[in-house]
């Protein structure tokens, strides 16, 4: 593919739109908020478009924006995607992936837009995807699958209806007897018609459209996904992310009682699942044209706040060589999919300054942007439990290492252990340092400590050779610890800093049913959805690195799979035990890393030196709580 063509963008530093000390609105007073996401844009992305652009890192104008921020991406289910990410801005609820402007039981959540239109706001949601894809509709829509195209486009032009709602996916609204129509009814378009809608279909209607006060605007300029950057010809009947962008705001900036506008690059995530850095370069370059174009438009306007970010990293990009403006870096990729990296946020105008030097999550976002469209004093979210790699949050730490690495100091090692629980789940934190593609961390798991259920000793007990996780439990050389009561009924299993996503099953990792009462047998493991992730800085390929305080495997394990009987539920005043090892690729071979730890390097087979006891129903009213703290046995 060839490079993308030169940026316009100057130099930065441009005026941004307001400052941060606040004052009135150019209308009325009012408020006016810009949230604009670059989908899949991470630190990576935006330094490969501005080596490419400037022959320097940090030259982008979104760079240039006065107040600057970190966010931690994660969802419930570990690893997040755009739909859980967008749902936790929009919202201020973290969801598992794929959930769409619902809250954790799946109920619809008020959105931003909502909101905004609940106030008179004017509202607008532009995106280079298809409108129904996963970020525009998480502000726009109430669905549990962000897979559910057309019922999120029946959401969006029937229920929640933006003001003014730009970009691709046509194929949703169209009707059925229409080409290139993904619905089996008369459609949508007769639908916004009639509410006083127009529905525009080329970037010169657009560009043309003298919507009046009081109408709606639908622009659906593709069947599906706008183009790439890169390959949009020059007699393309799309607008590109600037015009859209500067659209919506010439419509939405009008209203007296202040306005919405959210706008999202999505085609940097669509190039980085490629990994292919010409398009991810072109199109980070384009929604960078885009703030440029929307913080121009602004600058002189009092009160308007703009704040830029990402929902996530994807790819893990990173620069080996920088190379010279107009010339590509030289780069690697670690996979075609997301990454848990945390991204960056860059904002200006009123609120900057309150997240100016912070560590936020997508909720803390949320609720900086509800504090700018209410007026209300900005509310901290409540913590929640979420497998973010970030141990900071877990309220106990139960067990720390007594030996120094027989694997490898700085390559792979287990710190301490960290536990607490809420009434969704079970957090575990694993301190330490883990190596990519060698050994395999394994937390052993008794969910009815004393009642013995589970294999007290996995050597030979298990049989299943079917993935390599169910084979390193295979072969696990760990006897019965010296105590009464223990069995263990699952097994979490990660190899080779694996990531583990609640709504993925692998074979490098995962939790595992060791005992009938998950369906399993020996010889048959049951594969169990649960979520382990690693947080930032604590893994390796061939160097040895220092461990970082507080980062490490965060596992979250919910009550419906430690208990599948209940319902969600836990046994009255549960108690449960667990134990981690480190062993090598085929699990045969245990290192002198195992916590709580053993008290000299164990040699072939071993037992257990011990386990860590939670209960964590501490009130026995069959809701976790974590509030007891855990102990050692024996």
């Amino acid at each position: 593919a060839s490079p993308p063509p030169s940026s316009p963008v100057g130099d930065s530093g441009a005026t941004a739109p307001g400052d941060d000390g606040g004052g009135e609105a150019g209308i009325g007073g009012a408020p006016g908020v810009i949230l604009m996401i670059g989908d899949g844009m991470g630190p990576g992305q935006l330094e490969a478009a501005s080596l490419y652009a400037y022959g320097e890192p940090g030259r982008l104008f979104l760079q240039s924006l006065a107040r600057r921020a970190s966010v931690r991406t994660g969802s419930l289910s570990g690893i997040t995607d755009s739909a859980a990410a967008a749902t936790a801005m929009s919202t201020g609820h973290k969801v598992e992936n794929e959930r769409i402007g619902v809250d954790r039981e799946g109920e619809a959540a008020e959105t931003l837009v909502e909101l905004a239109k609940s106030l008179g706001m004017a509202t607008a949601v532009v995106s280079t995807a298809a409108v129904s894809h996963a970020t525009p509709a998480a502000f726009t829509a109430h669905e549990l699958s962000r897979y559910s195209y057309t019922a999120i486009a029946e959401d969006q032009a029937l229920e929640v209806r933006p003001d003014v709602l730009l970009g691709g996916g046509a194929r949703y609204f169209l009707g059925a007897e229409e080409a290139g129509s993904d619905r089996d009814d008369e459609g949508l378009f007769g639908p916004l018609e009639d509410a006083g809608c127009r529905v525009l279909r080329t970037a010169a209607e657009l560009a043309a459209d003298p919507r009046e006060a009081g109408e709606c605007l639908f622009g659906l300029f593709a069947e599906d996904h706008l183009s790439f950057v890169e390959e949009r010809p020059e007699d393309s009947t799309e607008p590109d992310l600037s015009a859209m962008s500067l659209a919506a705001w010439d419509i939405v900036s009008q209203d007296p009682e202040g306005f919405l506008l959210i706008v999202e690059g999505a085609r940097i995530d669509m190039a980085s699942h490629s990994m292919d850095l010409a398009k991810t370069v072109g199109e980070s370059l384009a929604f960078d044209e885009a703030v440029r174009a929307l913080a121009e438009r602004a600058a002189g306007r009092e009160g308007v706040s703009l704040i830029v970010t990402a929902d996530h990293e994807c790819g893990g990009l990173e620069i080996t060589e920088p190379g010279q403006a107009g010339a590509l870096p030289e780069v690697s990729w670690r996979w075609g999919d997301h990454t848990n990296a945390d991204i960056d946020l860059y904002a200006a105008g009123p609120g900057a300054e309150e997240l100016d030097g912070r560590e936020l999550d997508h909720t803390e976002v949320h609720a900086l942007l509800v504090s700018l469209l209410t007026g209300a004093e900005l509310r901290e979210p409540p913590a929640v439990l979420s497998p973010d790699g970030d141990l900071r949050e877990l309220r106990w730490k139960a067990a720390t290492q007594a030996l120094s690495s027989s694997f490898g100091e700085g390559y792979n090692q287990l710190d301490s252990l960290s536990l607490d629980a809420d009434a969704q789940g079970l957090a575990v934190g694993l301190e330490g340092v883990f190596q990519w593609e060698r050994n395999a961390v394994v937390l052993l798991l008794d969910v009815d400590y004393g009642a013995g259920t589970g294999p007290a000793a996995l050597s030979g007990a298990l049989s299943d050779s079917g993935g390599r996780a169910d084979d390193i439990l295979r072969r696990l050389p760990l006897e019965a610890p010296p105590l009464e009561g223990f069995g263990a009924d699952l097994a979490f299993v990660t190899w080779g800093g694996s990531d583990v996503r609640m709504d993925r099953l692998i074979d490098e990792g995962g939790l595992r049913g060791l005992t009938d009462a998950y369906g399993a047998a020996p010889d048959d493991l049951a594969w169990l959805p649960a979520a382990g992730t690693f947080g930032q800085g604590v893994r390796t390929w061939d160097a040895a690195i220092a461990p970082v305080s507080g980062e490490g495997l965060e596992l979250y394990l919910p009550w419906g799979q430690l208990y599948p009987e209940l319902d969600g539920a836990v046994p009255a005043s549960a108690t449960l035990a667990v134990a981690a090892v480190l062993v090598n690729d085929g699990g045969e071979l245990l290192s002198n890393q195992a916590l709580p730890p053993f008290a000299a390097d164990p040699v072939g087979a071993a037992a257990l030196p011990g386990v860590v006891v939670f209960t964590v129903d501490s009130d026995g009213d069959g809701s976790g709580d974590g509030e007891a703290p855990p102990s050692l046995a024996p």
